[in-house]
C-alpha cells in the first residue's frame, strides 16, 4: 500500500496542529473512552493505547501503563525482536554431514522442518506432494546415491538450543496439545503425530496409520468402534509426561481425513530414531542413533543431501497469522543463542528480547512495562502494557529495513489467518486492520494497525484481563474501538492529528 511520505505527514502535521487537535480529534478519545465505560466488561480489567505512527503521537490511553497479561500479543514482540536481531533475510537452514562413518543432522531450530502444513504447500521434484515420508526420503535417497551402504550411528546435534523442552509455567495438564508442543533445536512434523484412527465394528479401531511411522511407540488402545445411536464419535490421544507412551481411547464411529493429533517428546532423539529407521528400511546399515553429547566436538564433514531451508518470513507468517507457538518460542531460543552463542534458552531469549525492546523504544518508563516469561504468550507470567505495546508497533512499522515485512506477517481483518472471519461485517471505511489476536484463560487480547485508503496509519492495542467466560464481549469491545480508529480516520484529512488523552 502507497503511503505519503512521513517527511511530508510531519511537515502537513506541525503546520495544522493547534486547529486539529480541537476539531477532530478529541472525538476519537471521547469515543473509546464511553466505549470502555458502556461495556459489559465490569469486572475485567481493561486497557487501550492508540498511537498515530506517522508522529509518534499518543492518541489514546486508558490504563495504557498497566502491565497486562498479553496472551498471543506477546508474539508481535517476539518476531518483532527475530526480525531487529537476524534480519528480514535471514534463514533456518538443517543440513546432514556425513563425518567418516557417521551421518550427522545439524539442527538450527528450526519449526517448520516437516511441519505439515508447509509440506502440503510444497512437491517433489518429479510434481508429487511432499507428505512426511516422501520429505524422509529426500535425504534416505541422498544417503543411498553417495554410495553409503553403512554408518556406525546418525547422530542429530540439537545444541543450538537447551534441553528444556517444555516451559516450566505452560499448562501441565495440557502438554498434549499441539499448541504445548515441546521446543528443540531439532523439531520435526510440528513436534506433533497425526493419527487417523479406522472404525472396526465390535473391536478397537485401527490405529496404524501414524505420521510419521513411528512402530517403536508404546501406544495402548482402549477406543471402542460402537456405531450405535447413543455412541457418538469422540477420540483423543493421552500421552504420559515426560514419556513416548501413549493411550489411544474414545469412540471412532468413522473412518476421520482430520486427523487426532498429540505432542510426542524429546524431538531430537525421536527424528534420530526416525532417520535411523528409514535408512534401514532403505537398505542401510545403522549401528544406532543418539543425540550429540555436550562435549562432542563440533560438527563438520561432507554435506550430504538437501539443506533444508526456511525462510523467516514463512516463520513470521506461521507465528503472526496462524498464532502458533512453537514458532514463537523457537524465535526466542534463537535470539537467545545470538544473545551470547550459548545454547538458546528462556533465559538467555528473554534477556535478548528485553535489550531489543529497550533500544528500540528509547523510553525506559515504557519498556519497563515487560515481563518477559516465553515467546507466545501462553505463560501467564508475561505481562505488557498496552502503552508499550503501541511504542513497539510504531518502533517496527517504521523502520526501513523490515517494516513492511513485519506488516506482511500480521493477519488482515476479513483476509487471512486468525482474522480471516473477522470483520467481513463491519464497516471499516475502507480501512484494513492487520493486527494479531491473543487469548489464553481470563485473557483476550487484540493488538496490530489500522491503515485508512491514503495510507494514514494508526497503531492499536486493546488488552482485556479477567474476562472470565466474557470472550465475546471482550473481542466486541475490541472490534467496536478498531471500528472507532477507521471512522476517526474517514473523518480526518491528512496532516490532522489528535490531541493525546491522560491515561485514567
Amino acid at each position: 500500500m502507497s503511503r505519503m511520505p512521513r517527511s511530508r505527514l510531519l511537515v502537513a502535521a506541525l503546520a495544522c496542529l493547534l486547529l486539529a487537535a480541537v476539531s477532530a480529534n478529541a472525538g476519537l478519545r471521547d469515543d473509546v473512552d464511553r466505549l470502555v465505560r458502556s461495556s459489559p466488561l465490569r469486572s475485567a480489567k481493561v486497557a487501550v493505547s492508540v498511537r498515530d505512527v506517522d508522529l509518534g503521537t499518543m492518541l489514546v490511553a486508558i490504563n495504557a501503563s498497566e502491565p497486562m497479561m498479553p496472551a498471543s500479543n506477546m508474539k508481535l514482540l517476539t518476531t518483532g525482536a527475530a526480525l531487529h536481531v537476524l534480519g528480514p533475510d535471514f534463514e533456518f537452514a538443517t543440513r546432514m554431514l556425513r563425518s567418516g562413518d557417521r551421518l550427522i543432522i545439524v539442527g538450527a531450530g528450526d519449526p517448520g522442518l516437516g511441519d505439515p502444513v508447509l509440506l502440503a504447500r510444497m512437491s517433489t521434484p518429479d510434481g508429487h506432494p511432499l507428505d512426511v515420508e516422501a520429505f524422509l526420503r529426500l535425504w534416505t535417497k541422498a544417503v543411498t546415491d553417495a554410495g553409503i551402504t553403512s554408518v556406525s550411528e546418525v547422530v542429530v546435534d540439537d545444541r543450538i538450543f537447551d534441553h528444556q523442552f517444555v516451559h516450566p509455567t505452560w499448562p501441565a495438564d495440557q502438554l498434549n496439545e499441539d499448541y504445548c508442543a515441546e521446543v528443540a533445536g531439532l523439531n520435526f512434523h510440528f513436534n506433533v503425530l497425526h493419527v487417523y484412527p479406522q472404525p472396526r465394528p465390535g473391536r478397537a479401531p485401527d490405529i496404524s496409520d501414524i505420521r510419521p511411522r513411528a512402530g517403536w511407540l508404546t501406544i495402548s488402545n482402549s477406543a471402542t468402534s460402537s456405531t450405535a445411536k447413543k455412541d457418538e464419535h469422540a477420540v483423543g490421544i493421552a500421552r504420559k509426561v515426560g514419556t513416548n507412551e501413549f493411550r489411544f481411547f474414545g469412540n471412532v464411529r468413522e473412518a476421520v481425513t482430520t486427523p487426532v493429533d498429540v505432542t510426542f517428546h524429546n524431538p531430537p532423539e525421536f527424528f534420530a530414531h526416525l532417520l535411523a529407521d528409514r535408512l534401514r528400511a532403505a537398505g542401510v546399515k545403522v549401528g544406532s542413533h543418539r543425540v550429540a553429547a555436550a562435549n562432542d566436538s563440533q560438527p563438520s564433514g561432507e554435506a550430504i543431501g538437501p539443506v533444508i531451508v526456511t525462510p523467516l518470513r514463512t516463520i513470521l507468517a506461521r507465528c503472526n497469522q496462524d498464532s502458533e507457538n512453537l514458532y514463537a518460542e523457537s524465535l526466542l531460543k534463537r535470539i537467545g543463542h545470538e544473545l551470547n552463542g550459548e545454547s538458546g534458552s528462556w533465559s538467555n531469549g528473554a534477556e535478548m528480547l528485553r535489550r531489543v525492546v529497550r533500544e528500540r523504544v528509547q523510553d525506559e518508563s515504557i519498556a519497563s512495562g515487560l515481563l518477559v516469561a516465553d515467546g507466545c504468550g501462553l505463560s501467564r507470567n508475561d505481562r505488557v502494557t498496552a502503552a508499550l505495546m503501541t511504542a513497539w508497533l510504531d518502533s517496527l512499522e517504521s523502520d526501513p529495513a523490515f517494516g513492511e515485512t513485519f506488516l506482511e506477517s500480521l493477519a488482515t481483518g476479513a483476509e487471512t489467518g486468525t482474522l480471516k472471519k473477522r470483520y467481513q461485517s463491519i464497516d471499516l471505511s475502507g480501512a484494513i486492520v492487520q493486527a494479531k489476536t491473543g487469548f489464553i484463560n481470563g485473557v483476550s487480547c487484540l493488538s496490530g494497525f489500522v491503515t485508512a485508503p491514503d495510507g494514514r496509519r494508526r497503531a492499536f492495542s486493546v488488552l482485556v484481563n479477567g474476562i472470565g467466560g466474557n470472550v465475546p464481549d471482550a473481542k466486541k469491545l475490541q472490534d467496536q474501538i478498531v471500528k472507532a480508529i477507521a471512522s476517526d480516520l474517514a473523518r480526518t484529512v491528512p496532516g490532522e492529528v489528535a490531541q493525546g488523552s491522560a491515561d485514567r
